[in-house]
């Protein structure tokens, strides 16, 4: 396994562009955790905090897919200090309206800016890692691996982090270690300019092909969104179930117990040699990570709903990593950050839409009943990833993808 993750790393500079896109993408797990927290004090209501956290991720729904047009057009480098400089100013906008009591409804332009402002780094690093490993061979399969890795790493710290933070400091301390961090992070990623996708020249006139235009992509962002609506109302219903149970502050540790799962099976997976191929790894993982929430249920206490949570994460890394392989093989390399961009889109509307929804449910119904989102989002995703097998296979169109033989 160490081989492995030894032979993706020996190109100069992957090590440079993996740190950096870690630290860039750190906040991604604090901001919402701490915003359900934040607002969820001031007016004892997780329906409303779940409302500007889902804002705040639906902006960067609305957000990503023009920002990774922009990067394959003119560069990471150009692209992303600008963003940079726009999230600063929207996030300390949020933050001086929290701390001076501002109406409510007036959080929300700020939050939805926030995300709109908030770059997918992730993509723009697996563009990096597709880059440097051109090709179907392992170390890129095992660099992307390594990305949904850090991803849960970075969920496993950052709920933790923006408890903390959040319930015994001011609120500005937490927004301001975030964007301390993102801030190291993008603009050391946009000097890193020899691992970078070069820009793919067009003819003059020629019309951009959008990547959703490709077979197999809307499937695979349905698939996304409900499966980021899992994430986002599986968050906030942990969120709401610790605090009706009277322990509120051990909300950032159940959640990362979530991505902790996922981490665990990102290194399983990125550390063995595949004979099958990415289509039929994807449509197991799916189906899989379909059923996997039902475990909700199960939930009779803080250390039981954490266990849970932990053997739930376990679908969840191989899913992404398969959904970036498909998008890595069907879109072309002109729209390579668009077509990553787009997982990363999905992801977020459906965490927005699920985590501005289940917060009003567990309000009224409880946490327990509120599980029963993630639950059948989660079915949904399966669904949609059983479609888009049928749709790569469907008989006299050739298929992007190689379907590939057994496990």
């Amino acid at each position: 396994m160490l081989n492995r993750y030894r032979a993706a790393f020996s190109p100069p500079g992957t090590a440079e562009f993996a740190t950096a896109g870690f630290l860039a993408r750190i906040t991604l797990a604090i901001y919402p955790i701490a915003i359900v927290l934040i607002i969820s004090a001031r007016t004892h209501s997780y329906g409303y905090a779940g409302v500007v956290s889902g804002s705040y991720v639906v902006g960067g729904a609305l957000g990503n897919p023009i920002a990774a047009v922009l990067v394959d057009r003119l560069g990471q480098h150009r692209v992303l200090p600008w963003f940079l400089l726009a999230h600063l100013a929207s996030t300390a906008l949020f933050g001086g309206l929290v701390t001076g009591h501002a109406p409510l409804w007036t959080l929300l332009p700020p939050a939805v800016l926030m995300g709109i402002t908030m770059l997918n780094i992730g993509a723009l690093v697996r563009a990096r890692w597709s880059y440097v490993w051109p090709g179907d061979g392992p170390e890129r399969s095992t660099g992307y691996s390594v990305e949904s890795t850090l991803d849960e790493v970075i969920f496993v710290i950052g709920p933790l982090i923006a408890t903390v933070l959040a319930l015994h400091t001011h609120p500005l301390v937490t927004l301001g270690l975030a964007l301390l961090v993102i801030s190291i992070g993008t603009l050391w990623l946009a000097t890193l300019r020899s691992t970078e996708p070069p820009v793919q020249p067009r003819p003059v006139g020629e019309r951009h092909d959008f990547a959703l235009r490709y077979r197999g992509m809307s499937m695979i962002t349905c698939a996304m969104v409900f499966m980021g609506a899992v994430f986002g109302s599986a968050e906030v219903t942990m969120v709401a179930f610790c605090g009706q149970h009277g322990h509120r502050s051990s909300a950032g540790w159940v959640v990362a117990s979530f991505a902790g799962g996922s981490m665990v099976s990102a290194l399983f997976y990125g550390g063995r040699h595949w004979r099958s191929g990415v289509l039929r790894r994807f449509v197991i993982s799916a189906a899989l990570f379909g059923v996997m929430p039902f475990l909700y249920f199960a939930a009779t206490g803080i250390g039981v709903l954490a266990l849970c949570a932990g053997v739930i994460g376990l679908g969840i890394a191989p899913t992404l990593i398969g959904a970036f392989g498909l998008v890595d093989q069907i879109v072309p390399p002109g729209s390579l950050t668009e077509g990553l961009t787009w997982i990363g889109t999905g992801l977020s509307v459906g965490y927005g839409l699920g985590a501005a929804v289940v917060g009003g449910i567990a309000d009224r119904h409880g946490a327990r009943f509120a599980f029963s989102l993630p639950v059948g989002c989660a079915l949904a995703s399966a669904v949609f990833a059983l479609l888009l097998a049928a749709r790569l296979r469907t008989p006299g169109r050739p298929a992007p993808v190689e379907v590939g033989a057994a496990l």
